[in-house]
């Protein structure tokens, strides 16, 4: 089975060459978008399931610029401007 959309993975700003060079690194070669508020992402096309598990063991995690933590009420996050999300 193929995922209908692509895949994107954050990272800030001064992470940029390290996460692509390690995504490259380990066979995956992401387009690259910006948004307005700073970050920049990793762009993967739509991937099967295989290549999904190989991908989210190749994602550079320790340089991601979002993440998610499970908690009663969810804190305020900020974006690298600044801005609570």
């Amino acid at each position: 089975m193929t995922r209908k959309t692509s895949i994107r993975f954050a990272v800030i700003p001064e992470s940029e060459v390290e996460a692509i060079a390690y995504v490259n690194e380990r066979g995956f070669e992401p387009e690259i978008e910006r948004d307005g508020q700073g970050f920049v992402y990793l762009v993967f096309p739509a991937l099967s399931e295989l290549e999904c598990k190989q991908l989210a063991d190749a994602l550079p995690i320790h340089l991601s610029a979002k993440f998610g933590i499970a908690t009663d009420i969810p804190p305020p996050f900020t974006s690298p401007g600044g801005q609570v999300n």
